[in-house]
């Protein structure tokens, strides 16, 4: 398959590492996304404007088998 066809997950479950081929994924902080997105609720409800509505909180592409020989 990785010849022909690149595949990639998102979210960077346990498991992709031990697919055949390994799955290439997406990995975000999950936490840091909740703790900030929790942080701005509280804000929110103590009446404070939110200052940075978007927030980029980044990402890290761990690359494996299933996208390895698309290049």
């Amino acid at each position: 398959m990785p010849a022909e066809l690149a595949v990639c997950g998102f979210g960077d479950a346990d498991f992709a590492a031990h697919l055949e081929p390994s799955l290439t994924t997406v990995h975000v902080d999950g936490a840091a996304i909740g703790a900030r997105a929790a942080q701005m609720i509280l804000d929110r409800c103590r009446g404070a404007t939110v200052s940075e509505p978007v927030v980029d909180v980044g990402f890290e592409i761990v690359e494996r088998a299933s996208t390895g020989h698309c290049r």
